[in-house]
C-alpha cells in the first residue's frame, strides 16, 4: 500500500486556483514524496461537491494509508509533514475554523473546537465510512454545513475517534485568516508572532477576489506569496 496522498476536488472553474496550489505545495514536497490527485465530479449527484471528501477518501484509503484532503483555494507556505507524522497513531487530523466566523452546532460552537472542512487527514478507514454513511443519508440536509457539520460531531466526545488537531505549534488553515494583517517575513518563513504560518486558506465559499492575498498582507509577505504560486 502506498503511504500517502493529498486529493482535491476542483471542477475545471477552480483550476487556477489549483494549479496555485500545486506550485506552492512543490516548493518542498515532490511528486513522489507527496502525490497529487485532481478530481472533477465523477458522478451524477448534484450534491457531489458538498459531500466529495468521504466519496473520494473512500476509495482512496484503499490504496494509501494516508489521504489529505484539500480544498483548492490554499497556497502551501511551508513544509508540512508533520500532517501525516506517524509519532502519534490518530484517525483523523483536522484544522479550526476562522474563529471570528460565527459558526457552531450542538454544543460545538467556535469559541471551543469547531473544525474546517478545507484540510482534513485521514487514516481510518472505520472513520471514513461513517462519515460517509452520514453523508449519504436522510441527515445530511439538516444541517447548514453539510460535511463539515458532521464532521465536527464525528470528531467531538460523542464518539470515540483519536483526532489530532493539527495546529499545535502552526497554522494549518482559517484559524490563522483575523492574524494575516500581522504576518512577517522571518528568514524564508511567513511567521505570525512566534507561530509559522504553513498554509493559507482562503475560505469563504464562492465569493469574489476571495484569493486576492494583495489586500490582506505585508508587502514582504506578498513577495512571498508571489513566489510561492509561481
Amino acid at each position: 500500500m502506498k503511504k500517502r496522498a493529498i486529493f482535491v476536488p476542483a471542477d475545471n472553474n477552480h483550476l487556477e486556483e489549483f494549479k496555485r496550489f500545486e506550485a506552492s505545495l512543490r516548493k518542498f514536497h515532490s511528486e513522489e514524496d507527496l502525490p497529487l490527485l485532481r478530481f472533477d465530479n465523477p458522478t451524477s449527484d448534484p450534491l457531489f461537491w458538498y459531500r466529495a471528501k468521504p466519496i473520494l477518501a473512500r476509495e482512496l484509503i484503499k490504496e494509501y494509508e494516508t489521504v489529505i484532503g484539500m480544498d483548492s483555494d490554499q497556497i502551501v507556505c511551508g513544509d508540512i509533514s508533520y500532517i501525516w507524522s506517524e509519532s502519534n497513531y490518530f484517525d483523523v487530523g483536522v484544522v479550526m475554523n476562522d474563529p471570528s466566523y460565527p459558526i457552531g452546532l450542538w454544543d460545538i460552537s467556535p469559541q471551543g473546537k469547531y473544525y474546517n472542512n478545507g484540510l482534513v487527514v485521514l487514516r481510518n478507514e472505520k472513520f471514513i465510512e461513517h462519515w460517509y454513511r452520514l453523508c449519504m443519508s436522510r441527515h445530511f440536509g439538516s444541517y447548514q454545513f453539510r460535511e463539515q457539520d458532521l464532521l465536527n460531531i464525528l470528531c467531538s466526545d460523542y464518539f470515540d475517534y483519536k483526532v489530532k488537531w493539527l495546529e499545535e505549534k502552526d497554522f494549518y488553515g482559517e484559524q490563522a485568516k483575523p492574524h494575516w494583517p500581522k504576518a512577517k517575513m522571518v528568514g524564508d518563513k511567513i511567521m505570525i508572532e512566534n507561530v509559522e504560518l504553513k498554509i493559507i486558506h482562503f475560505g469563504g465559499g464562492n465569493i469574489a477576489n476571495k484569493g486576492n492575498f494583495q489586500t490582506r498582507f505585508q508587502p514582504d509577505v506578498i513577495g512571498r506569496i508571489e513566489w510561492l504560486i509561481k
